[in-house]
């Protein structure tokens, strides 16, 4: 019996599954065990849930790259593609490093049938690096492909000379995003935790990148300055580089937009913009500059006002003399209409939508940080400079000229105070990180958390501060108008306790202003995997 089901089993073959060998042998020892009757005994079938037979899934092969092909991008040299074929439609994902040991994954990509197009981005210039393809499925499997090796290129010319001194420390999250304006150098730039410039992206001709934000997908949104304007528009990039989406300035008199990008949890973009408000009705006798806030929908294309300071705030709350000078000569700051007898009221600098879709403002020349109901249609609060909601029990928590106000998840308001103007007797002209904490049954503001440089250093524009999902403040001490040519950037992250935990100078000779920087972790969804 025995040496029979081997015989058996050997003549089905082995493209049989052995699920169909052990029934049927089990069958046929039943025969034999029967004993000397003629008629096999036959075997009643047992019963199933289901009279119907159930489907045969067919059995689908993993995708396996066969080739592979690199090159750089025309238009970066420090994104490389990746294209080739595979045997069967499937996602493929890619893993390179460099002579650094540092390994990446990217994100995995659907192939087009049987051809795959995948990137190795966050390169640093002129190196050398091994890769290696891989298909996936659904189920998580994998099948190796090719390996290769690539050459990244040369940063554009500007960029070669770009400067990042890090002084100590590694940031919490891997990239620094940051508009880099330089004279044959107008774009973006990502720079790792070692200061190497890892991204960029070249704007058009014309166009000057002024602040930015980045969707989850890696994509960004950008304003689009120009000479004697803030804006020509918002802009919409993939990490490749590809225009998206734009949306055309609205000025006049929506216009220009300014300041501002913030990406909404619907996804689409909300942005500063302005309105000039005319003599008459009681206003003060010279056309007055006011800040609007727009939304952008690059899906559909929409793109509407939905609020003007005008309708809630008379230019007669004021502060001098800033609020009361004209606009400056100069491409960030002209207007549409080039009209320098408007003078410069609120200066809207910062908006930032919060959890609860309540909207806080910082308007510069007024040193207040309002707080716009969420339909836009009502102020729920004003914080510091005429008209305030709020006292400050202790002078020194006043803030002067600020940026970048948001609330916090705790509900606390996080500032840059640039301290323009600050009096003597308030410590005088600094910039600090701040963070007040509102009482609103005594109506009262209070500092919970500063950060001061040491020594002091008078930031006198364009600086920001965010706090970071794990409790660290990432600042930037910008630009001082009295040594605009050569006193570098400090970028510094540090944490709840004021002790740095990176530190990075931005140094790059002729470098206009650094207006805004942002976190990231990566530029398209790729993941570090190890370090060799």
């Amino acid at each position: 019996m025995k040496n029979l089901l081997y015989l058996l089993a050997g003549r089905l073959g082995t493209t049989i599954r052995p699920v169909w060998v052990i029934p049927v042998a089990v069958g046929l020892m039943i025969g034999f065990m029967s004993g000397c009757d003629e008629t096999p005994q036959m075997i009643e079938p047992i019963a199933t849930s289901s009279p119907t037979a159930q489907p045969i899934v067919p059995f689908k092969p993993l995708p396996t790259p066969l080739t592979a092909e690199p090159s750089l991008l025309e238009n970066n040299n420090l994104i490389a593609r990746v294209e080739g074929t595979l045997a069967t439609p499937g996602n493929v994902y890619l893993e390179y490093w460099g002579e650094d040991g540092v390994r990446f994954r990217s994100k995995p990509v659907p192939s087009r049938e049987t051809s795959y197009l995948v990137h190795a981005v966050r390169l640093r210039p002129n190196s050398m690096y091994s890769y290696q393809v891989f298909g996936t499925d659904v189920k998580g499997r994998i099948s190796e492909g090719p390996k290769g090796i690539f050459v990244t290129g040369d940063l554009p010319s500007i960029l070669r000379d770009a400067r990042f001194n890090v002084l100590e420390g590694q940031p919490t999250y891997e990239l620094t995003y940051l508009e880099f304006r330089q004279r044959g150098f107008f774009g973006l730039v990502a720079i790792d935790g070692e200061g190497h410039i890892v991204w960029y992206y070249t704007a058009p001709a014309g166009e000057e990148p002024y602040v930015m934000d980045q969707r989850d997908n890696g994509n960004i949104v950008y304003l689009a300055g120009g000479i004697k304007v803030v804006a020509h528009g918002l802009v919409e990039i993939n990490p490749l580089g590809e225009e998206l989406a734009r949306s055309v300035d609205l000025c006049p008199p929506t216009g220009p937009m300014h300041h501002e990008v913030q990406i909404l949890p619907d996804q689409r973009v909300m942005y500063l913009s302005r309105y000039i408000l005319r003599p008459g009705h009681g206003e003060p006798p010279s056309p007055q500059e006011g800040d609007t806030i727009g939304i952008w929908d690059p899906k559909t294309g929409e793109n509407s006002i939905v609020w003007n300071i005008f309708d809630f705030i008379s230019p007669r709350d004021r502060i001098v003399p800033d609020s009361n000078s004209t606009l400056p000569k100069q491409f960030m700051w002209g207007g549409c209409s080039e009209d320098l007898a408007v003078q410069d009221w609120s200066h809207g600098n910062s908006a930032r939508m919060a959890d609860d879709g309540m909207v806080l403002v910082s308007f510069r020349h007024l040193d207040q940080v309002v707080s716009i109901a969420p339909d836009f249609r009502s102020i729920r609060w004003r914080l510091g400079g005429p008209g305030s909601d709020f006292t400050f029990p202790d002078p020194r928590d006043k803030f002067y000229h600020q940026h970048t106000a948001s609330q916090i998840p705790n509900g606390n308001i996080l500032l840059f105070d640039n301290g323009n103007g600050r009096p003597k007797t308030e410590g005088g002209e600094y910039s600090r990180g701040l963070e007040l904490e509102l009482d609103f049954g005594n109506m009262t503001a209070r500092k919970v958390w500063e950060f001061r440089y040491n020594p002091d250093i008078f930031a006198d524009c364009c600086s920001i501060v965010h706090r970071l999902d794990n409790g660290n403040s990432l600042l930037v001490f910008g630009l001082n108008a009295v040594d605009v040519c050569c006193r570098p950037f400090t970028i510094i992250e540090v944490n709840p306790s004021g002790n740095v935990v990176w530190e990075v100078q931005h140094l790059s000779a002729g470098k206009f202003s650094q207006y805004r920087v942002y976190p990231s972790d990566s530029v398209m969804g790729e993941v570090r995997v190890s370090d060799n």
